[in-house]
């Protein structure tokens, strides 16, 4: 069987190509969820109602608003591929490329936390300015601490993540630590047991208390606003980038792609399958749809991934700004409505136009 490392596995426009997927659950999942008769997600905490009333759709009343049901429950699974992607970058830059870390610890994690400031900051600002113009307000130091990016340690903050995204933020910065402490010192090829091992070890550590945590919805909470959340897909994104992955054929492709919905949506079902499978089910169907364009002629290639590698490319700068474009228009318009309306995909419409012209602008003022 043929291993695919390295480019040969995903190329830099692929990975653009996964992050415009990610990216398109995750805004119009934080647009979706918010109408009035959208299913409900279970991503900090699992509730059994919640995924019962899923299934129940799917299997039976499926109807005009599926799309928005779609994105509703399922977008905020956009997540897991950013973080697998971050392991998988990791790797590739310190580990197969010819860049090194900054000499010390502190130098490594302090570099990457300024930059994960500087893309967050100014978009952080002005969310905080049209939250207070639309009625929600916090203490000065709730803001404080999300902005230093260690909001996620406050137990009392992650249940009143406001404004929402940038807990993403300080979880990212706990997989840099965790990455240059224990990931990157064994690295090298010399160390064959613990290249592997200590990734498995720190995701069963991780995973086994949340296993625990079925009936503690305030804990489990509390623990999926950290590391705990993202250190499977981030450990199997480190995994792949050392290891690589068998080379798929078409059918093989074309069968994951067909059968990931469906997969996604019963292992949603139980604790324990949400837990362990869900974050699985999600990467293996993304990777399958990018190796499968892949095999397409360049024509459909070109109209099945252009639109989802610019929208890659854009992904954090969509990330920060898009609750800026959510906010108004759920405070002045959804926030009536008491059920799904068709005029609900016209707002749907004028959000993904506002946040893609604010996301481009903001790039600008980035640049700059």
């Amino acid at each position: 069987m043929q291993i695919l490392k390295g480019d040969k596995l995903l190329n830099k426009a692929q990975c653009d190509v996964l992050r415009g997927i990610a990216i398109v659950g995750i805004f119009l999942h934080n647009f979706c969820h918010l109408l009035k008769g959208s299913n409900e997600e279970n991503e900090f905490t699992f509730i059994a109602d919640r995924a019962s009333n899923m299934w129940q759709y799917w299997t039976t009343g499926l109807d005009e608003f599926f799309p928005i049901q779609l994105f509703a429950f399922f977008g905020h699974y956009g997540v897991p591929i950013f973080f697998f992607l971050s392991g998988y970058g990791l790797v590739m830059k310190y580990e197969n490329g010819n860049t090194l870390p900054k000499n010390s610890v502190w130098g490594f994690i302090g570099h990457h936390w300024f930059k994960l400031f500087k893309l967050m900051i100014l978009g952080m600002v002005l969310t905080i300015i049209i939250y207070v113009a639309t009625g929600i307000t916090r203490e000065i130091w709730e803001y404080f601490a999300q902005a230093t990016l260690l909001s996620n340690i406050i137990p009392e903050l992650c249940d009143s993540h406001t404004p929402s995204p940038y807990w993403f933020f300080g979880v990212m910065v706990e997989l840099y630590v965790v990455y240059r402490l224990l990931f990157f010192p064994l690295c090298d090829k010399h160390y064959r047991l613990w290249r592997w091992l200590i990734p498995v070890l720190l995701t069963v550590l991780t995973l086994l208390p949340q296993v625990l945590m079925e009936n503690h919805s305030n804990g489990l909470n509390y623990v999926r606003h950290n590391a705990a959340i993202a250190m499977l897909p981030f450990s199997l994104g480190v995994l792949v980038g050392r290891y690589g992955l068998p080379k798929l054929s078409r059918l093989a492709s074309a069968s994951i792609m067909i059968i990931v919905l469906p997969l996604l949506a019963i292992v949603s079902m139980h604790y324990q399958s949400w837990l362990l499978l869900s974050p699985l089910v999600v990467l293996a169907g993304s990777l399958a749809f990018v190796k499968g364009a892949e095999s397409c002629c360049g024509l459909c290639y070109s109209l099945v991934t252009k639109p989802l590698r610019y929208l890659g490319v854009m992904s954090s700068m969509i990330f920060v700004v898009h609750s800026i474009a959510r906010r108004p228009i759920y405070k002045f318009v959804l926030v009536n409505h008491s059920e799904l309306m068709l005029e609900d995909y016209a707002w749907m419409a004028l959000y993904i136009v506002v946040t893609l012209i604010l996301a481009w602008a903001y790039k600008k003022i980035i640049r700059k």
